[in-house]
């Protein structure tokens, strides 16, 4: 095996090398002659490309052959297009002009970090996903990498400064999804449900974020599609663990994409077995299609669809509890429709309608005990319509409305199949929002935003104000947000036996400086989160009377400039939170919450090979859990975790990347906590389980294949 694979590394390093290769070499300076740095220069539709030095000068080597189209752009400066035969780009003279900000561009928020958007290279948008050592192609993944997440192994969820993973929500388009994680088994992290490269834009927001969102308590990402497709084009892909494919249709205004991938642990798990017994090894198939096309000389229409099924059959042996061992089943059925128009009218008004549906089903065969069944079912409508107008210079308005439509039900069987439970609610939110955003002075823009919700269930209304105000200079801002926000309690609490449930409430301060300059960035930021009405469990009955805080600070650093093909971040989160919530009887920090979390991410690009090579460190201080053979409730602090990430992207022809990734590299037996029996043993000891994942590693190597495509390295469906 070490033989093939060395002989396919020769042999993969004669091919690269092999191919002609052109140089692209020249300078950068503005409007007064002075050397630009760090700028972008980039051959549209391909990797190829190079950032310029204190000098304003780049040079570049590419594969690609007769006429191009090379870009260059900077932060503050006008993007430069040339159009012109690739081999008369040996000694170019770029000439940038400083650009004027809109204010929509300008008033920016803290706690915002984006990828895609801020990005020259549109390619490189799913890349910088993929390429992440610690994310194995998985958005939530790659967003673990930035300051304020939490690192919650067993779980893989995105969970943000103290908060719990419900606490961020997911939006595609603008419009909310209900389910957006994969379902897995017990201390199996879950991965999202949508592909990277769907998306143009992804735009992670940590706190502080504008009126048009609502029912988060902690973050929103959204995340926009793709426009229409420019041509057609289509791939495969597959891996020891999955296969797939799908491709685009381009029509003169409209484009039809879709895709389909089926995923089978089978063959994995039999040469690199976990912990756990399986009968039947997780599987998903996966399949989702989008149609757009313009409206008009200014509009876009997007239909989106997707649909998940995941299934397996796992062998349970509850010892803590003294349950017989079982045959433990799950299926899930995931079904997500969004439909979105966006248009402009001639006197500059944006319009935006947005639908969106949501059903998730998820039956439990074998929950508890042999031969007893759970069926869970949920499904939401989300409906929203937007308006945003420049009304005068330095002052823009976005106002619109909305509605959560959602219900859900719980239906338990015991082992004689006598339904035992069936909790069942329905409830309608509607919610209304305005956005004004204004310069005050010049580099001064503030925003004042408020969002009035009422919801059925309770039959209250609440107001969400929030203020934030921006000073920007050239290089360095600092950023000073205010807010409240609301969201309510999860279904399954909303169903059982409650008193006077109101939606729960967190209060944001955020305090936050950034200095960008020839791209480095360096930013940091204070945060204090008051919660109050959350869901407290007294005597078997939930009330709104839980509250907690949650305090800390971020620091990011990221450096794309300094080391010519080499991109890193540093980032390090501190984080005291605090809660009495659900069963908690005092108040405790949660048992998500880490301390101390720490990141060292780092991509380098071996232009001889076209090979990318991603590293991630992490670090997470150990989280709290209860020893109930110890006094007091949450009483004790498991140790450290330690991860070593890493991955290989082999650009072994513009049609074909080789991927390869490896999680926990040093094989690290990192624990979550402690599970422990009910009852005390005959020595009054309560026996107890570390929570680890179910398996140490995980390994990944896929190849994708593009089989039509106009572009370069183009390995989208979408």
């Amino acid at each position: 095996m070490y033989r093939s694979f060395f002989l396919f590394f020769i042999f993969l390093c004669v091919r690269l090398t092999g191919q002609g290769q052109q140089q692209i070499a020249g300078m950068v300076t503005d409007v007064k002659g002075q050397p630009v740095e760090g700028a972008n220069i980039y051959i549209t539709g391909t990797l190829d490309g190079a950032s310029s030095d204190k000098t304003g000068k780049f040079s570049f080597t590419t594969t690609q052959t007769g006429t191009v189209t090379l870009g260059a752009s900077y932060v503050g400066y006008k993007d430069f297009r040339l159009t012109a035969p690739v081999d008369q780009m040996g000694q170019l003279k770029i000439l940038l002009s400083v650009r004027e900000k809109a204010l929509e561009e300008v008033v920016v928020r803290a706690s915002t970090f984006s990828l895609g958007k801020s990005r020259t290279l549109e390619k490189l948008d799913a890349l910088d996903v993929v390429m992440t050592g610690s994310s194995n192609g998985d958005i939530y993944g790659a967003l673990m990498s930035l300051p304020g997440t939490q690192k919650v192994g067993e779980d893989g969820k995105l969970y943000i400064r103290g908060g719990d993973n419900r606490e961020t929500q997911t939006f595609i388009d603008g419009m909310h999804v209900l389910s957006p994680y994969s379902v897995t088994a017990q201390d199996m992290p879950a991965r999202g449900r949508f592909s990277p490269f769907l998306f143009q834009g992804i735009n992670f927001s940590l706190g502080g974020y504008e009126s048009e969102f609502g029912q988060a308590l902690s973050a929103v990402l959204p995340m926009d599609t793709k426009d229409v497709a420019g041509s057609t084009k289509a791939g495969i892909n597959f891996s020891p663990l999955s296969a797939g494919g799908g491709g685009s249709v381009a029509f003169r205004k409209s484009s039809l994409s879709a895709n389909v991938n089926f995923t089978d642990l089978t063959l994995y798990n039999k040469v690199l077995p976990d912990r756990y017994a399986w009968k039947k090894p997780y599987q998903s198939l996966a399949a989702e299609a989008q149609y757009k096309t313009t409206v008009g000389a200014r509009g876009i229409f997007k239909l989106y669809t997707a649909y998940d099924r995941t299934a397996f059959i796992r062998t349970f042996a509850d010892t803590l509890n003294n349950v017989p061992e079982r045959d433990f089943r799950l299926q899930q059925d995931n079904y997500y429709l969004n439909a979105t128009l966006k248009t402009k009218t001639r006197h500059n008004t944006h319009l935006f309608f947005g639908a969106a549906g949501s059903y998730v089903a998820n039956r439990y065969d074998n929950a508890r005990f042999q031969r007893d069944s759970y069926h869970q079912n949920e499904q939401e409508l989300h409906l929203k319509a937007k308006l945003e107008k420049n009304i005068v210079p330095g002052y823009r308005l976005s106002t619109g409305m909305e509605a959560y439509l959602r219900g859900y039900r719980a239906i338990y069987h015991d082992t004689l199949q006598h339904r035992l439970q069936d909790q069942q609610v329905n409830y309608q939110l509607y919610a209304a929002f305005v956005d004004n955003q204004v310069r005050l002075l010049p580099g001064v823009y503030a925003n004042a935003s408020g969002r009035m919700e009422y919801a059925q269930f309770s039959s209250a209304w609440n107001f969400s104000p929030r203020v934030s105000l921006n000073y920007l200079a050239d290089h360095f801002q600092v950023s000073a947000i205010w807010g409240r926000y609301y969201q309510m309690p999860d279904n399954s609490v909303l169903a059982a036996p409650h008193e006077n449930m109101q939606q729960s409430i967190a209060t944001h301060y955020i305090l936050g400086a950034s200095y960008e300059y020839r791209g480095r960035l360096v930013k940091a930021e204070t945060y204090y989160k008051q919660y109050d009405q959350l869901e407290l469990l007294q005597q078997q009955v939930y009330h709104a009377n839980g509250y907690g805080k949650s305090a800390g600070f971020d620091v990011y650093f990221s450096d794309e400039t300094s080391v010519p093909h080499l991109k890193y971040n540093v980032s390090y989160s501190y984080n005291d939170a605090a809660r009495l919530y659900r069963d908690f009887p005092v108040m405790s920090t949660p048992l998500f919450a880490s301390r101390h979390n720490a990141r060292m991410s780092g991509k380098y690009y071996f232009p001889a090979l076209k090979t990318y090579a991603g590293v991630t460190t992490t670090y997470a201080s150990g989280r709290p859990y209860r020893d109930p053979n110890r006094d007091g409730y949450i009483n004790a602090i498991d140790k450290d975790y330690f991860s070593l990430d890493a991955n290989l992207t082999f650009l072994v022809s513009k049609q074909v990347i080789l991927y390869t990734s490896c999680g926990n590299i040093t094989g690290r037996q990192n624990t979550y906590g402690y599970r422990y029996a009910p009852l005390p043993d005959d020595k009054g000891v309560y026996q107890g389980a570390p929570v680890m994942a179910s398996r140490n590693n995980f390994f990944y190597i896929g190849v994708f294949i593009s089989l039509k495509s106009s572009s370069a390295y183009d390995v989208s469906s979408f």
